[in-house]
């Protein structure tokens, strides 16, 4: 286990939230922890398992001591964007077991389509009693089977020597330079 499962990024800081919107007041959403989450991503088995959500919202409110009280809408209360941050890391938790399911088969015996892994995984999960997992499983649908392929290729790229930035957090990273450079941009004007 990681001593601090909210990794870092690469110079040594915990990730910030980054938006385009000027910072006098915040109102967080749970996709800005999501990109904030996708951008510190790295391909280690249990990383998302292992991912404590609570030094992420303490270092949100050291930077934004507000944002909790910020919230101007009913459906962006703190409460509730905790509740979806945390449906997506039991999301990302579930994608990583599932696939790690996946790595345990010889190669050639593995699905390689979405469907026919949403199938192995529903079986496995079956077989094994893990109903709540199974029905989560059955409600996400063949997106389930799909992103536990992508966490597959994407742990086996890494153990490999490989580095691979998934689709996520690169889009994650773009965004985070995009908001950083239009920033940097105001900040120079003044």
């Amino acid at each position: 286990m990681y001593t601090t499962p909210f990794h870092k990024t690469c110079d040594g800081r915990a990730p910030v939230l980054y938006s385009t919107r000027q910072q006098t007041t915040l109102d967080i959403s749970a996709g800005e922890f999501q990109f904030a989450m996708n951008h510190t991503y790295k391909p280690l088995p249990r990383f998302w398992r292992d991912f404590e959500l609570q030094p992420v919202i303490e270092a949100v409110a050291r930077q934004y001591p507000t944002w909790r009280t910020a919230v101007a809408r009913r459906d962006r209360s703190a409460q509730n964007v905790l509740r979806k941050l945390r449906k997506l890391l039991n999301r990302k938790a579930l994608d990583e077991a599932n696939a790690e399911m996946l790595m345990a088969l010889p190669k050639l015996a593995r699905p390689t389509t979405a469907d026919v892994a949403l199938e192995w995984i529903c079986t496995e999960l079956w077989d094994r009693g893990l109903n709540a997992k199974l029905r989560f499983a059955q409600w996400i649908g063949p997106d389930c089977g799909d992103e536990a392929l992508e966490v597959v290729r994407c742990l086996e790229q890494a153990a490999s020597g490989v580095e691979y930035v998934s689709p996520a957090a690169q889009f994650a990273r773009q965004w985070r330079d995009q908001c950083v450079a239009k920033r940097h941009a105001v900040t120079a004007k003044q």
